[in-house]
């Protein structure tokens, strides 16, 4: 079996070819059975993030899976397969993990060193795990991943000063404006998890108006009694969408939606009831992929879009050297720990069967003479079936033990293929979670989350 992951990013593909790729909330429960539905995948995982779209798979075997992944992919963006080799990466075993652990630590990310993607990183794996698509193996990798990033984060200043792209287009608006949004108005379309993070980051910059639409009111409601006492806040449903972007300076996009949100037709119509349009241009920003405002707006007078390409143009790369080296340092030990895991994951249904096996044994063999010993009393009883299981645990305890210490090396699936030939033991086959494990990785998670600022939801 082997570990892959496919994707594209920020780096390796345009922003018209991610909005294609992007696998909305809403479509991933359908994405995630369509992956393990797969001939060769066992497992899942999809992260979609504004950065990003990857997949990351066990798979039974490495090329038939790495086809299926890729003809995945290419379908997902209506890109034809040859085309999308040039954009996309592709990763194996220990080098996806390493991958992985980048990612989770912002090494990977637009804006170096952020920290909303280790949030994203664990939504993604809560949502295949909901959906059976994460099990054992998946699960323990993006548990160990959401674990990676935050020791780069303690242990290196690899976040020390980094912004988001909520900051870096928070900034950029304020440059078109030329001035600052202090004591202005601003509409928050979207009141996800990155929507909260916009209106904490404009209420602490004394924005003195904020409006707030979302989808479900509730949840905008949330948002506004969240900053209240900070700016004026206030929720609008759809039929005051065009009124709030009317009244204000900048409007901030972050919802997760399939399609625009903002149409030309309606930013137009919220134009038409703005006063001095070439000297008050309307600045959307769209943190959304795929895109929640309509590239159509953009050409509309009087409107200016900032959406997640321009971001990237301005995105500051400015962490030192010597911080990522360390950072990569952390990655490539959490990546080898992981890959002695996987090792000794693979011969533990080995172990396990040749105990089971032996057992069988003892306690046939113990069958067998049982009217031989019909004469003993209890003591005695006990003390021929502790003298039996002691001398299988012996026999049995330097096979176990060397058979783990292979798992340290390459090679490791030969000597349990041996045991297995050898005792006649039934091929191994990948294991659910045990429920011991899960509660003390959902422990761990939840302390990784806490140290982590809220993520982004587009």
């Amino acid at each position: 079996m082997s570990l892959l992951v496919v994707g594209c990013n920020h780096r390796s593909a345009g922003l018209s070819l991610l909005e294609r790729l992007a696998v909305p909330a809403e479509e991933l429960p359908k994405a995630l059975r369509s992956l393990t539905g797969l001939e060769h995948v066992l497992e899942a995982v999809v992260l979609s993030t504004c950065n990003r779209v990857e997949i990351y798979a066990q798979v039974t075997r490495f090329h038939p899976g790495l086809q299926e992944l890729r003809g995945w992919l290419a379908e997902r963006g209506d890109v034809h397969p040859q085309d999308l080799d040039e954009l996309q990466y592709t990763y194996h075993d220990d080098r996806a993990a390493a991958h992985l652990f980048s990612v989770a630590s912002g090494l990977d990310s637009m804006v170096v060193g952020e920290r909303q993607i280790g949030l994203q990183v664990k939504q993604a794996m809560e949502t295949a795990r909901e959906e059976y698509a994460a099990r054992r193996v998946m699960q323990r990798l993006f548990r160990q991943a959401v674990r990676a990033g935050r020791r780069v984060r303690r242990e290196t200043a690899i976040a020390s000063g980094a912004s988001s792209m909520v900051d870096v287009g928070l900034d950029a608006v304020e440059q078109h404006l030329g001035r600052s949004l202090a004591g202005g108005r601003v509409a928050i379309v979207g009141a996800g998890k990155m929507g909260a993070l916009t209106a904490e980051r404009v209420a602490t910059a004394a924005v003195d108006h904020l409006d707030v639409f979302n989808r479900s009111r509730d949840k905008a409601e949330r948002l506004v009694a969240r900053v209240d006492g900070r700016t004026h806040g206030r929720v609008v449903d759809a039929s005051g969408l065009v009124e709030a972007l009317a009244a204000a300076d900048a409007a901030v996009c972050t919802t997760g939606a399939a399609r625009p949100v903002l149409d030309a037709d309606l930013v137009a119509r919220a134009v038409a009831h703005r006063q001095d349009v070439s000297t008050r241009p309307l600045v959307l920003l769209d943190l959304a992929v795929p895109r929640n405002v309509d590239p159509a707006a953009a050409e509309l007078p009087g409107v200016h879009v900032i959406d997640v390409a321009d971001v990237r143009e301005l995105a500051d790369r400015g962490v030192t050297g010597e911080a990522i080296a360390d950072a990569r340092v952390i990655v490539d030990e959490e990546a080898e720990r992981f890959t002695t895991w996987t090792r000794t994951a693979q011969v533990e249904p080995t172990i396990r069967a040749m105990r089971d096996r032996a057992e069988q044994v003892r306690t046939a063999e113990l069958d067998r003479l049982r009217k031989k010993l019909d004469g003993l009393d209890d003591r005695e009883r006990d003390a021929v079936e502790a003298l039996s299981r002691g001398i299988v645990n012996t026999l049995l305890h330097e096979p176990t033990v060397r058979l783990k210490q292979l798992a340290d090396a390459d090679g490791v699936e030969l000597h349990a293929q041996t045991l297995r030939e050898l005792f006649d033991l039934p091929e191994q086959r990948a294991e659910e979670p045990r429920a011991a494990d899960d509660l003390a990785d959902d422990r761990a998670v939840a302390d990784d989350a806490a140290s982590v600022s809220p993520p982004e939801d587009a």
